[in-house]
C-alpha cells in the first residue's frame, strides 16, 4: 500500500503558516448525502461569493491556506502545477476575492498571491477504526457501513485505511480529514510548495 499522510492544520512555528476565513456575510450550501441512510457527508459547503481574510503567521504568504470546513485555498502557483501533475484527487478550483490580510508574525510587505478555493474529493477507501485504535464519546447509532458517519470520536491512536485509495489527495469514509499519499508528497517537495505540513499517519495520533 502507498504511504499515506495526513495533512496537517497550520502551524504557527512555519515560516510560510497561512489561514483563511470566510470573510462576512457569506453563503453556504447542502453537502451531499449518504446514498444508503439518507444522513449527510461531510460539512456544509461555501457558496459563491468567495470572499476570504487571510491570516499569515511567518513571513511569507503558503501555497495552501486552511480555514473552517472542508474548503483549502491553493495559490495559482500551485493550481498550474497540479493540473500539469497528473496527480487527482481536488476538485473546484474556484477564483476567491481576498478582501483583507492579517499579518501576525513578520509582517513583510508581499501582496498576496492569487488564491483558489478546492475540496479534497470523498474515497471509496475506509478507515480501518479498529487498526486506527479509533475511541469514542458517542459511537454512530444506528451505524452506516457505507457513508460511516456519525457518531463523537474521542480520538485515534494513528491512520489506517482498509484499502489503498486511488485518489492522491481525498478524505475517506469515517474520517473527514485530509490524507494524501507519497506522490503529493513528492509533487510539494519537487516544486519547494510552501505550508503544505504533513504527518506520517503512523504518527498521526489526536485526541479531542
Amino acid at each position: 500500500m502507498k504511504k499515506i499522510y495526513l495533512l496537517k492544520h497550520t502551524d504557527p512555528s512555519y515560516a510560510a503558516t497561512t489561514d483563511f476565513i470566510q470573510a462576512d456575510p457569506h453563503n453556504v450550501s447542502d453537502g451531499p448525502n449518504c446514498l444508503a441512510c439518507g444522513g449527510p457527508i461531510g460539512m456544509f459547503r461555501w457558496a459563491p461569493p468567495l470572499r476570504a481574510e487571510l491570516e499569515t503567521w511567518g513571513k511569507r504568504f503558503g501555497d495552501m491556506a486552511f480555514g473552517p470546513g472542508e474548503s483549502i485555498l491553493i495559490s495559482e502557483r500551485f493550481k498550474d502545477l497540479w493540473l500539469k501533475s497528473g496527480l487527482i484527487g481536488l476538485e473546484g478550483f474556484e477564483p476567491v476575492e481576498i478582501v483583507k490580510v492579517v499579518r501576525r508574525g513578520k509582517r513583510f510587505k508581499d501582496a498576496p498571491p492569487a488564491y483558489f478555493r478546492v475540496v479534497a474529493q470523498r474515497s471509496q477507501a475506509a478507515l480501518d477504526f479498529v487498526a486506527s485504535g479509533m475511541q469514542w464519546v458517542e459511537p454512530p447509532s444506528p451505524p452506516c457501513d457505507v457513508c460511516r458517519e456519525g457518531g463523537i470520536k474521542k480520538g485515534w491512536e494513528r491512520i489506517v485505511l482498509e484499502e489503498e485509495p486511488r485518489e492522491n489527495i481525498c478524505t475517506v469514509r469515517g474520517f473527514g480529514e485530509v490524507l494524501v499519499d507519497e506522490h503529493f508528497k513528492r509533487f510539494v517537495e519537487e516544486n519547494g510548495l510552501l505550508n503544505c505540513p504533513l504527518v506520517p499517519a503512523e504518527e498521526a495520533a489526536h485526541w479531542f
